[in-house]
């Protein structure tokens, strides 16, 4: 028992050094908590690089962004490619269906950054943080034009608004219609403003709330309605992240944004993808007038180019009527000729007999086309490539070369249009000082037009029926 007992006591260690060893874990188990804690987490910005995707979520749309056979392009997709070019990563985009769709989309992490095309003082961005704007636009009240406009929103009555429900439009009206039970106002949930302005076209509503950039980007596709009302002016539009404590993708994207705004590229931006006076009310109804009587007669022979020459026929339809109004027949001061005004030249380099043929016309021209693009290098990546090619089409390649050599002399990007669109116009400025005249200001107004008439195109072509009737299911009036 004794020796027993004397074996189990050799084996447990003097309670001094119990004391010791217990002193120790405790010293190593600090030591690692510390360690631990002082450890830099991962911030936000760097898990987007360390991801090497930016994903952005949004709703396709003239805004925002456009999907078509080149992939991806617009406004806010040019901006955002700019910013995730500046990190070092490649930009994904999600397209949601409707603004709803994308603020869950940030809200539960499935996204970076949210384009919305809400105004930055939408309730519905309260519980995110908002960059700096990047543009700034009007509500308005939209209505038929056969309808006498009111001078004052007091002079409105009896009348039917339509809203997307939540909308800032939606939370002002409701307080400028508190005290005006002749006035009802229709919510739609997270709707397409496509649908809304349907609405006033056939008369189910008489009015419709939206900002004055989402009614520009369609207004096309609406000769008989206008700008009713304007029901405030200088609303923002901004990039919505999630609010957390750690800023730093929020704060990068913040200076990104001030740069951008410093250097003049934001507002080359926005004025590219402006529509401008192109569609006023006569030049939205000859559009739409052409696009119902002279495109069908067309559209056979621009899909089956384009589809020869891998290029979209709706690109090469906007071209066509930038050129010539579709018009067979049609001539210039200088010479050119035909449904895609061809040179003599070219129509010959083009195997074009008959310039005034329009088979033969759109067939050159998708060629020639394709010809163009093919001299630029593969760096040139879409939606750039589509623009120098649109400006060569216009000017001649010549110049957009002499543009991109310029650039890489300068060190910068000679693959961005919105760098050789400067330099063509600091060559235009520079040829006029010693009297000669490039036609610069032409191409660069050339580019624009055709991009305008292609963004309409892209719109008419993919509205369908369903869409047309779905605003039936999201309508709600509200109860006063």
């Amino acid at each position: 028992m004794s020796s027993g007992f004397q074996a189990l006591r050799t084996r447990l260690p003097h309670p001094a050094q119990s004391l010791k060893i217990m002193a120790r874990g405790v010293f190593f188990s600090a030591l690692l908590f510390t360690i631990f804690h002082l450890k830099p987490a991962t911030t936000a910005l760097q898990h987007v690089q360390q991801r090497g995707v930016l994903t952005l979520a949004g709703t396709s749309g003239p805004t925002t962004f456009q999907n078509t056979p080149d992939g991806a392009r617009g406004f806010q997709y040019e901006l955002a490619q700019l910013f995730a070019e500046e990190l070092g990563v490649k930009l994904v985009l999600e397209n949601e269906p409707d603004a709803g769709s994308v603020l869950d989309a940030i809200r539960h992490n499935h996204a970076d950054i949210a384009i919305t095309g809400l105004a930055t003082d939408d309730p519905r961005l309260k519980r995110l943080r908002v960059a700096e704007p990047y543009m700034a636009v009007s509500e308005q009240l939209i209505q038929r034009l056969d309808r006498p406009l009111p001078s004052r929103f007091d002079d409105l009555g009896n009348a039917r608004i339509g809203v997307i429900a939540g909308s800032t439009e939606s939370v002002r009206l409701k307080a400028m219609t508190r005290w005006r039970p002749d006035l009802t106002i229709i919510e739609f949930e997270d709707t397409d403003p496509l649908l809304l302005l349907d609405q006033v076209v056939t008369g189910d509503l008489d009015y419709v709330a939206l900002n004055s950039s989402e009614f520009d980007a369609r207004r096309a596709l609406f000769p008989n309605l206008g700008v009713s009302l304007n029901l405030q002016d200088n609303s923002e539009l901004g990039w919505a992240l999630v609010k957390t404590r750690d800023q730093s993708l929020f704060k990068a994207a913040q200076a990104f944004l001030a740069r951008k705004q410093a250097d003049g590229t934001l507002d080359r931006l926005v004025a590219f993808y402006s529509q401008g006076d192109t569609f006023d009310p006569y030049s939205v109804k000859s559009f739409q007038r052409d696009m119902n009587q002279k495109l069908p007669r067309y559209e056979d022979i621009f899909r089956k180019n384009a589809d020869a020459n891998s290029m979209d026929w709706r690109l090469l339809a906007a071209i066509a009527y930038q050129e010539s109004r579709w018009q067979p027949n049609a001539i210039s001061p200088t010479g050119v000729q035909g449904m895609m005004m061809l040179t003599q030249g070219t129509a010959s380099d083009m195997g074009v007999a008959d310039r005034n043929n329009a088979r033969q016309s759109i067939e050159g021209g998708a060629a020639y086309y394709r010809q163009i693009t093919e001299r630029l290098p593969d760096t040139v990546r879409e939606p750039d490539r589509t623009w120098m090619a649109l400006a060569a089409y216009n000017m001649g390649p010549a110049h957009i070369d002499r543009a991109r050599k310029n650039a890489l002399v300068n060190g910068e990007d000679a693959d961005k249009w919105l760098t050789v669109s400067r330099h063509l116009r600091q060559m235009a400025s520079d040829a006029r000082k010693n009297g000669r005249r490039i036609p610069v200001g032409q191409a660069l107004v050339y580019v624009q037009q055709v991009r305008r008439y292609y963004d309409t195109l892209l719109l008419a072509t993919t509205m369908n029926s369903d869409t047309r009737v779905a605003w039936n299911q999201n309508e709600r009036d509200i109860t006063r």
